[in-house]
């Protein structure tokens, strides 16, 4: 039997302008940037005779795909929880049938729904590159897998901070702010060491060190060693492990895209968790408690 939180979610998504307007602009903006850099490929053969560089078309509509879905995913989800408080319906929903976690996923659900619908919308531009080969079609199987379960993640994140939030507005600046620190706070931790280990007569004798390994938790950084290993070109995690951290080898960099993907799923069942439990009134009062504390 499906979700009722899902069923409502879905009815009116579908029903939504917005919706279709996204979905459009999504692939518009996915369509034009793709058949630029296809078209400057296409004139570079004019010149050179033949035609090179289209993985690269393949790995730029990749990276846009992400970057949207890390601009998209938030807004839809950072305000599933506090849209009810808003509106004054969350305790209609809690004194229904309906347990916390249930609310939780079916709330989930529909936002991971609606990456889904993005992803499978994106296949017929992603599917240029099999015009001149170079791209398998389980590569773009494992793409699409890679951004559910980072759309998965995402999603969950979004929906912990509209839990515990108030307002629509404080829960995406504090997704967008927990985005920005997985992705360019992880790496420039990094940068910061490196700049440290040439400014301080190479004290740090292995770079970073253990800390190399933060970047687990940075969707986009095992998103690009993916599309770095489909495309044939340099290793990218052991091209940053052999700059930042070089004595670092071994199992987890030969596996780092399953290991990472790995921690994002459990990350995100423990933010799901963590939202159902704190979604009950007794947990909310305490959690509120708790923090007031430690001011």
């Amino acid at each position: 039997m499906a979700n009722a939180v899902y069923k409502n979610e879905m009815k009116a998504n579908v029903r939504s302008v917005r919706f279709f307007l996204v979905l459009f602009a999504f692939n518009s903006i996915l369509s034009a940037l793709s058949f630029l850099a296809f078209a400057g490929i296409m004139n570079q053969s004019r010149y050179f005779g033949q035609i090179s560089g289209l993985t690269n078309i393949y790995s730029t509509m990749a990276y846009i795909e992400l970057a949207m879905f890390m601009l998209i995913i938030p807004t839809i989800t950072a305000g599933s929880i506090t849209g009810e408080k808003e509106r004054k319906t969350l305790d209609l929903l809690l004194i229904s049938k309906m347990t916390p976690f249930s609310i939780i996923i079916g709330k989930l659900e529909a936002a991971i729904h609606i990456v889904r619908i993005l992803a499978i919308s994106s296949l017929p531009v992603l599917s240029i590159v099999f015009i001149f080969g170079g791209i398998q079609w389980w590569d773009l199987f494992i793409l699409l897998l890679t951004l559910i379960i980072t759309g998965f993640f995402l999603g969950s994140i979004g929906i912990f901070f509209s839990t515990i939030s108030r307002r629509t507005t404080t829960s995406t600046v504090l997704t967008y702010f927990t985005i920005i620190i997985l992705v360019f706070g992880t790496y420039g931790c990094l940068i910061f060491i490196k700049y440290l280990d040439g400014n301080s007569m190479s004290i740090f004798k292995n770079g970073i060190g253990k800390g190399f390994y933060c970047l687990l938790f940075n969707p986009a950084i095992t998103y690009g060693a993916l599309i770095s290993e489909q495309v044939q070109n340099a290793n990218l995690i052991q091209t940053l492990a052999a700059s930042y951290a070089p004595l670092e080898k071994g199992w987890v960099i030969e596996n780092w895209v399953l290991i990472s993907l790995t921690i994002q799923i459990l990350l995100s069942i423990l933010f799901i968790l963590l939202s159902a439990w704190l979604l009950n009134p007794r947990h909310e009062i305490h959690f509120r408690k708790c923090l007031q504390m430690y001011r």
